[in-house]
Parts: structure tokens; C-alpha cells; sequence
């Protein structure tokens, strides 16, 4: 089972804070590239909106921006944005080394963004 609640935010706003049975939120500094490229990235509804492609780490070795895929097939066609980290909800399975993607986003609006190129 999963659930999405909103939070409202100081500027009026909300955002989601997503949760899943099973699963907890994975500290930035416990995730490696290797947990997170290839990952399923799911937006508000829990939705599949696209996959991770890449990471980019800064000089310190942090993880600093992510490569999410949107859309195509089997890796042709796909719509590929550039999106900083924090801007991702990463949950880490419970007692496991599952872990999900989480977007405050849809799949249309990330189309709508600038594509990325490597």
C-alpha cells in the first residue's frame, strides 16, 4: 500500500511527503549511484513517470544531480531532464536493498522541460 499526504509549505504551497508499507526514507549520504541508476522514478499518484539514466556527483563525491528518462521504449525516444537531487524522494526498502524514486511531479510536466544532453 502506498499514500501521498500534502504538507503546506510557508509560501501557501504544499508538498507531498511520500510513504510506502515497507520502506523508509534513504539518508543521502547511505546512497550510492550504483542503488539509484536504473531505479523507477514514480511521481504524486505513484505512477511510473520515468527511470533514472544517470547521476552526476560534485567534487566532494556527493550526488548532485540526477537523470531521469521519460517516456520512450526500452531506452529510444526517451525525453531525458536534468534535475537536482534534492528535488527526489529516495525510499530504501526496510531490511532490504529495494529502493524507490519519488517525484512531486507529473510525466507531462517533466516533458515539458528542457531535454538534456549529455
Amino acid at each position: 500500500m502506498s499514500n501521498t499526504s500534502a504538507m503546506p509549505t510557508s509560501s501557501g504551497g504544499s508538498t507531498h511527503v511520500f510513504a510506502r508499507d515497507g520502506y523508509a526514507r534513504a539518508e543521502a549520504h547511505s546512497l550510492k549511484t550504483s542503488d539509484l541508476e536504473s531505479a523507477k522514478v514514480y511521481g504524486r499518484d505513484d505512477e511510473t513517470i520515468g527511470s533514472v539514466s544517470s547521476l552526476k556527483l560534485g567534487a566532494d563525491g556527493k550526488i548532485t544531480d540526477a537523470v531521469v528518462d521519460v517516456g520512450g521504449f526500452l531506452g529510444l525516444g526517451a525525453h531525458s531532464v536534468k534535475l537536482p537531487f534534492s528535488a527526489l524522494t529516495v525510499l530504501r526498502q526496510s531490511g532490504g536493498s529495494g529502493v524507490r524514486v519519488h517525484l512531486d511531479t507529473t510525466k507531462d510536466k517533466l516533458k515539458a522541460m528542457p531535454h538534456h544532453v549529455a
